[in-house]
Formats: structure tokens, sequence, C-alpha cells
């Protein structure tokens, strides 16, 4: 009989080729064959554990062979969502279990949602956002309307003898500026009452023109009042204010830059309580800096507030209700507001002219309202993020989404708009809908030919079939698979890592992972060249040439053709590759499986078949070298000595090459823990030759200590021990 030693040799040394052997061996090429030809059959946990044949094959293939009559058990496995930490599967400690479910997923894979959860995330995600993208617009346009506003009065030789106003109204671009600026509607009207609004000054009670009448010095002929510019600087930096919170983009950096620049200029000239009330730009900055949306309170109130007087029994303030903690800290908020400034009873300012009391000053309310101008934004934010997810969860068709609901009305098709930057005013539905039924991987869909990426991200943020109803996700790679290419693209530098490279690693990896939820296109992939290296060095092909034609050609291989362009590479590298995306050979990013298992996984747990069965004759020549090549596999994982202590045939190989009596397992844990760390440096197992160093040595003394031994307690430690799977993770 050969050595433990020998025999742990024999097999580690080509174990490719062991596993070769074992695979043509009849009975284990019947199992396999018959797994193949059915798994695809399985829908449902109970399709698999309905059929013995292919249940135990799975069982086996995963060291679970001793549990397969605890079918209960592995239902509830089977039925874990492995992305939910509170799951069944993620619950038990033996990590076969979650290695099991994760080869099927029928608890997080497969699933028709409209939405699924990473899906949702990145909607409100994009929502959150969506002020960026208007700040972007509104500066834009600022910018074209300052350039162009210019050119004109330059080339005006006396403004202050010219109808300046009609120059500017006249101008189609400027109009359409000043249209949206004071929040008006298209309409022939709009040209004349905003004349009135900047000239005479405006008698309507609309805000917008109301706003409008002091950002320019016209006098009531259109000129340019005498001494005077167009616009000063105050003056461009409330237009600019105003336009941005027109756009919806009040909240951005852009607009609180421009509203302290307007502040900075107008709270000099404050004189009087109403100074400040009678200007809605000043009004609302003063109001942010203390933390009070402007929305919720009047001018008429806060003017109160203002000329309120310490010791007051009646008025605003001291009237203000205390009744609720959010009443409370509303009040002290005016509170605050009123002492920040020295406004007397009448408004007036004192003697002195001194503005502000309390070691208030126009630092701090820039600063107070840098600090807060974004809270009530947010706020609003996340109550429409609310109301649309609270909807989403009743909507099953397409109907559901873009029809109007009885309380919301269209707040759910405005939400997904906005979303992505799509104006919900100029867009149709029937538009929308034909975009939510497109498939944007597919460059002959409707989406596609629109050529716009706002639609195409609307498209993928979504599951709807032909028919409207939902169905599963497209994904350039499946969740799982992700996960598998990081953890190959880890391995790929080795056991001996340093801190430094962990960090990039890290940062490489949630790079991939972002960069793979925005493809929506074989194009997509193919442009993104750092996330074709991090997948090609993951599949040990990092040092191959690929031109973009070909890792086309790659990802559009037929692999269940032997003679399709990956297949026939002759090297699996390249299969496996292919095997981790969702490309079909006619370049379309096909849907989540709805199946129980293909691809990698079924490949994966065939493979994994052949090690359990080649570990069950390793253990019938040598249950030593059975240890031997369990422990070659689960050693380098190992960080301290509570991971051997938890894990029976580790302790047992840990022992035995230390020479420790078998009476130290009664010990106290903390003991045998102190123990072990003494005389093991842990990172030894990470380095290959140290590692089989001490392998040899539990190989010898275990023959020396079992050479009179019918038997050894090896099988058993195998299979007892949690977290063992014999040696199915070693390739």
């Amino acid at each position: 009989m050969l050595s433990t030693l020998m025999n742990y040799r024999l097999y580690s040394a080509d174990l490719s080729k062991s596993l070769a052997r074992v695979a043509t061996q009849t009975a284990v090429q019947r199992d396999a064959e018959y797994y193949k030809a059915n798994i695809g059959k399985v829908k449902t946990p109970d399709d698999l554990l309905d059929d013995q044949r292919l249940y135990a094959y799975a069982m086996k293939a995963y060291g679970l062979e001793d549990q397969i009559q605890s079918k209960g058990l592995m239902r509830k496995v089977l039925e874990s969502d492995l992305s939910d930490t509170n799951s069944f599967a993620n619950k038990l400690t033996d990590k076969r279990y979650r290695e099991f479910a994760s080869s099927f997923q029928f608890g997080s894979a497969g699933k028709a949602a409209i939405q699924t959860a990473a899906q949702s995330e990145a909607l409100a995600d994009a929502y959150s956002q969506h002020r960026v993208a208007l700040a972007g617009r509104a500066s834009a346009d600022v910018g074209l309307f300052k350039s162009r506003i210019d050119q004109l009065v330059a080339g005006i030789a006396n403004p202050q003898a010219t109808d300046v106003a009609a120059v500017i109204l006249d101008d189609p671009a400027l109009l359409a500026f000043l249209e949206k600026a004071a929040s008006l509607e298209p309409s022939s009207a709009n040209k004349a009452a905003i004349r009135e609004a900047i000239t005479n000054g405006t008698t309507s009670g609309h805000p917008g023109l109301v706003a409008l009448r002091d950002m320019f010095n016209l006098d009531a002929n259109g000129s340019v009042k005498a001494g005077m510019a167009l616009q000063t600087g105050a003056q461009v930096a409330d237009l600019t204010a105003t336009y941005f919170d027109s756009m919806g983009a009040g909240a951005t950096s852009q607009a609180a830059a421009a509203k302290t620049s307007y502040f900075a200029a107008a709270i000099t000239n404050v004189a009087k309580a109403s100074d400040i009330t009678g200007d809605p730009q000043l009004l609302s900055y003063v109001l942010n800096a203390f933390g009070i949306d402007p929305a919720l309170t009047s001018d008429s109130f806060v003017l109160n507030v203002l000329k309120a007087q310490p010791g007051d029994l009646v008025g605003a303030l001291p009237e203000m209700s205390e009744k609720t903690p959010e009443a409370i800290a509303l009040k002290q908020k005016f509170k605050a507001l009123n002492a920040a400034f020295n406004f007397q009873a009448d408004g007036s300012l004192p003697a002195n002219g001194a503005l502000f009391d309390g070691g208030a000053s126009v630092q701090t309310l820039e600063d107070g309202f840098h600090a807060n101008y974004q809270t009530t934004a947010l706020q609003d934010d996340k109550r429409k993020t609310s109301v649309f997810q609270a909807r989403l969860s009743n909507m099953k068709t397409i109907n559901d989404l873009l029809g109007r609901d009885a309380a919301f009305g269209k707040a759910a098709f405005d939400y997904i708009l906005v979303a992505f930057d799509i104006d919900p005013k100029t867009e149709s539905s029937m538009k929308i809908r034909r975009v939510l039924l497109s498939d944007p991987s597919d460059p002959n869909s409707y989406v596609s030919k629109l050529k716009d990426e706002r639609y195409e991200r609307l498209a993928a943020a979504f599951n709807f079939g032909a028919d409207g109803k939902t169905t599963t996700q497209r994904l350039a790679q499946s969740t799982s698979a992700q996960t598998a290419t990081g953890s190959l693209y880890a391995a790929s530098f080795g056991k001996d890592v340093n801190d430094a490279k962990k960090e990039v690693i890290k940062a490489d990896t949630k790079a991939y992972l972002t960069a793979m939820g925005q493809i929506r296109s074989l194009d997509d992939l193919v442009a993104d060249t750092a996330t074709v290296k991090y997948a090609l060095r993951a599949y040990g092909l990092q040092d191959e040439t690929i031109s973009d034609r070909d890792l086309r050609k790659l990802l559009t291989s037929d692999l269940s053709d032997p003679k399709s362009f990956a297949n026939a590479k002759g090297d699996k590298k390249y299969v496996q590759f292919v095997q981790a995306f969702n490309f079909t050979p006619e370049g379309t990013i096909q849907r989540d499986a709805e199946g129980a298992q293909s691809g990698a996984k079924l490949l994966s747990t065939q493979n994994q078949f052949l090690l359990q069965t080649m570990e069950k004759q390793v253990g019938e020549q040598s249950e030593g070298g059975r240890l031997a090549l369990y422990f070659l596999r689960k050693a380098p994982d190992v960080t301290s000595a509570y991971g051997i202590l938890a894990d029976k045939a580790l302790f047992e190989v840990v022992r035995t090459a230390l020479g420790l009596p078998a009476s130290i397992a009664s010990m106290d844990i903390e003991k045998q823990a102190k123990l072990l760390e003494a005389k093991i440096d842990f990172t030894d197992f990470q380095d290959a030759k140290k590692l089989d160093k001490f392998i040899a040595r539990f190989s010898t003394l275990y023959d020396t200590a079992n050479a009179s031994a019918a038997t050894s307690p090896a099988v058993a430690l195998l299979g007892g021990s949690a977290g063992s799977n014999g040696i199915l993770g070693f390739l």
C-alpha cells in the first residue's frame, strides 16, 4: 500500500489528469450525461427534489451526500436569497449549504419583476442626481443669455435713448429665457407681460413676473436708466438664481453660488425688516440660512418675527405652537432668526445702524445657507421616491407604470422621466411605452435607433416583455457571475498580496461592478477597455492579444457548437470567459434565465462532482491522503487558530503534524487557540512551499500513528466537520 505522502503527491501533482481519468469511468460518465440532459427542465426546488437522480448528483457534487434524506432542510436552502444576509442558507455555519444554494439560486435569480432591487436603487440614485443635469443645462442657458444680451447691448450706440427692452424681447432666445425664469407657460401674451415687468414694474400678481421687476434698470420707455448699466452684478445673480429655481435646479452648488453672490450685495442695503421680506430672493436665502422652508411660511409672518422684541408675550413669535417636537424645533429656528437681527418693533434699525445682533454676521448666514439649502429639496426627493416605490409594489404591467393613479395622478410617469433627464411636459406616453418595450442591447430596436442615451437608460431600468407584462432583467453578466469574476480576479494576484495591492484590487473590483451595472449592450462592453481587461485577467487571458473584432466573436460564440469561435480555441479559459457573460449569438443580452442551472454553474457542478468522486476514491486507497488533500485546499484560507478549531479535519491534520495528543481537544477553547498560535504562523499556509512541507510532515506522522490501525477516523472527520466539502474547491 502506498504511503499517505505518496498518495497525496500522486493526486496533487497533476489534479487535472486525475479528474480526466475519473470522468472517463462508465458510471461517472453516465451520471454526468443524465444530469446535463435533464437539469434544464428544473424550474423550482421541488422539481430538483423530485428527481432523485438529479438531486443525488448535485448533493454529492457539493459534499452533502450524507444529507440526501433531509429534503425539508434542503428545500429551505434552495429557496434562500443569498443576497439577504438573514436568509436560511446564509445563517447556517456550514458553508457547503451556501455553495449548494449558490449553484442554483432559486431564491434570488430569474424572478420576473418590473424592477429588481438593484434597478430600483439605481433609479432612486438617478432621481436624486437629476438636479445635477438640470444645473448643467441651466448654467449653459445662463451663459448663452449673458453672452447674447451683452452682444445686443454692445451694438446699441445710445442705450439711454433706445428701447432696449424691445431689442431684448424681439430676440426669441432671450424671450424664451425670461419666460422660463418667470415660470410662464409659452403664450403670445408673455412678451407684453414681461415688458411691463422689466420696465414699469408689473401690476400682475404672478410671482415670476413680480420677481423680474427688479432685475433690469429700464425706464418705462424701455431705455436704460441714466447713469446705470442694464444690469448690476447683483441683478445678474438674482436673475441667474431665479432661473435655476424655475428649472428645478435651485438646490445645486451653481445656484447656491449665484444666490450667495446676490445675498452678499443685497444684505448691505437692508435698512428695515421689510427690505428682507419684500425681496423674495433675499428672504428665501435668509430663511434657508436658519433651516426654515420658505414654502411653509409667509413674508408677513416673517416680518412680524423680525420685529418681535425680547419679553413680548403676544405676537407671531411668542404665540407659535409648542405642542409637538416638530413645532418646538420650528419655533427655535424662528427664535434664532429673530435673535440674529437688530430690528426695532417698528422694523427699523437702531440708531447705530447695526443690522446683526447676537454674534450673527454675513458670514454666519452664508455658512448657514450652505449647510441647509439642499435640505428641503432632498426631503422632497425622498418623499417622491417613497411615493414611487409604494406605487411600484402594486404594479404588474406597463399600463400600471404609465397610467394615471387616483391618488397621485401621473406621479410615477413624471418620476421616471425626470430621473433620466427627460421632460415629462414634452414627452408622449406612447413614445415612452415603445422605449420601455425595446431591447437596448439590440441595435435594431426602437430605443437604439433613437441614439439617445437617456432613453436607453430608461429602457434598461425596467423589465417588460413584448406583451407589456413583467419579466426578468437583462444583465450582461449575472450578479453571481460578477461575484465569481471578482473572486477570480483577486485570486489571479496570488496569496502573497500586500495591503496596498489589496486596496488596488478592491478599487478595481468596485469599478468593475459599477461598470457592469451600466453596460446595456455588447458595444458598451467592447468599448470599456478597463472592464474587459479586468474580466480577461480574471479568466487567465490577460496575456492574450484579443482584438475588438475577436472579442465580439468570442462573446457571441454558441458554446453548444463545437466549431464556434470560443470552442475552436481549444482552451477552456476562453469558454469560461464566454460563459461568464449573457450575450446571445446575435449579440443581444439574454434575460436572466428562469431555469435552475445553466452555463458556468452547470459546468461547475459537474466538475465538483468529479472532485467529490475522486475524493472518495482517494479515501478508499489512503484516508490520510484524503485528509492531506483536504488540508491543501482549506488551509490557505485559514487566518487564525479558531479557523482550525472550527473544523475537525483541519484540527486533526494540525494536531498530528505538531505531535499534539488527542487529549488537547478537552482543553478550554481559548487555551487550545493560544497553543496553536504559539506553534503556527498562519501566513505560512499561503506559501505553497511551506504548506507542502507542513502536509509532508503530517503525512509521515499520520502513517506512523496509524501503521497498525485497520481504519482511521478520516472519513468521519471529513464528513462531519462544519464547512467541509472535501477537495471540491481545490482547483
